[in-house]
């Protein structure tokens, strides 16, 4: 008989439990049933009309932007490959690896005795030539010499000119010289080596800026424009970009590859950059302007993706289309427009034409402040 009197004891209590319960959460669970009738159900309990709070941002617009990626080679804006152009014995080598020398500036002698006696030579056979001219000229009005004689006298002085112009010629090709301002390479011959017209002798680069050659895909042919900005990074300097500009694009599309060949200009002052050197590139490509609101208030319902917008301290559902993420916004399409005020936080218990009481963070775009620029990172090369 006691057990009975406590079992039913027990009963009587979880009743009351849940009676209490379910009177304190009635309006709640009205609110989520019929949410137009929570207003008339809350006044008839002699309450005033019951607002949500939530947490809300104002929208704003960025440019979307997309980030072509490449891989690209360096080389200097001014490189050559030093080559003598006659054959014969090194005398002296002037400079060493790493000098800057200027235009003009002498790299590389070789021996010239014969082809500076032999300019002499022509020097005193124009000398000669001279003066037999001048004698025939002088005793042409006396009859003494024929006119005829007169005219050979005459070649015969344009030809040893011309015979002086060609030693002189040889005797200057004896003598290499920087053909315009750089840095040297290592010079691959020393004093007493036999050279020839195939042989190097060393590389000149200048590098005040650096030429970066890389392939873009076929797809972004209408995107990638000469003067174009351009950011690029060598794996030798990590974490340092450079910045440059798009000089030229190629004319042809790779029929294998399907790429277009492009050239930028990265500037190079401190000579940091070298000739050779692998880039990581990096093309923006300016794209429309979406509205962007922050991630967290972008929700997945059974007809796709929306927000919450608050409209006279009510709730509507705004259905949007996803355009992309990033750095924790998203960037929409849809109903959505600059200025407009989207719910953050709170979002769960919202219902379309809830009563919200809006705590608002961040500025309100539409006074001319939250917009920005959204960047899609491309992946791979070209891509």
């Amino acid at each position: 008989m006691a057990r009975k009197s406590t079992l039913l004891v027990a009963g009587v209590a979880l009743i009351v439990v849940a009676a209490s319960a379910y009177i304190f959460a009635r309006d709640e669970i009205t609110a989520l049933i019929s949410p137009e009738a929570q207003p008339a159900q809350i006044q008839q309990r002699g309450g005033g009309s019951r607002s949500l709070p939530v947490i809300a941002e104002y929208s704003s617009l960025m440019d979307e932007k997309t980030v072509v990626e490449a891989v690209g080679t360096g080389k200097s804006a001014l490189g050559v490959v030093i080559y003598p152009a006659v054959s014969g014995e090194v005398s002296d080598v002037l400079v060493r690896a790493g000098d800057r020398v200027t235009k003009g500036q002498v790299l590389v002698i070789l021996d010239s005795e014969r082809e500076r006696l032999a300019r002499d030579l022509a020097a005193v056979q124009v000398k000669d030539a001279e003066q037999l001219l001048a004698r025939y000229e002088k005793a042409r009005p006396l009859g003494a010499v024929a006119d005829s004689e007169v005219d050979i006298a005459r070649t015969a002085l344009a030809e040893a000119r011309i015979e002086l112009d060609q030693r002189s010629v040889d005797l200057a090709d004896r003598t290499i010289l920087a053909p315009f301002d750089g840095i040297v390479g290592i010079p691959q011959i020393e004093a007493g080596d036999r050279v020839d017209s195939s042989t190097v002798l060393v590389t000149l680069d200048n590098i005040e800026s650096i030429l970066v050659d890389f392939e873009v895909a076929e797809t972004r042919f209408d995107n990638v424009r000469p003067g174009q900005s351009v950011r690029v990074e060598t794996w030798s300097l990590p974490g340092e970009l450079f910045t440059g500009v798009i000089e030229s694009i190629g004319s042809r599309i790779d029929p294998v590859s399907r790429t277009f060949s492009v050239r930028a200009r990265v500037p190079n002052p401190r000579s940091r950059l070298l000739a050779g050197m692998s880039f990581a590139v990096y093309v923006d490509i300016e794209g429309k302007q979406y509205p962007s609101v922050p991630e967290i208030s972008v929700l997945w319902g059974e007809d796709g993706t929306y927000v919450w917008r608050i409209e006279d301290d009510k709730v509507s559902q705004v259905p949007v289309r996803v355009v992309k993420r990033t750095n924790g916004r998203i960037l929409v399409d849809g109903g959505i427009s600059k200025g407009d005020l989207i719910v953050v936080e709170g979002v769960l218990r919202l219902r379309p034409g809830r009563t919200v009481s809006a705590t608002i963070r961040g500025d309100n775009p539409s006074d001319g402040g939250g917009d920005g620029v959204a960047v899609r990172e491309g992946v791979g090369e070209g891509s």
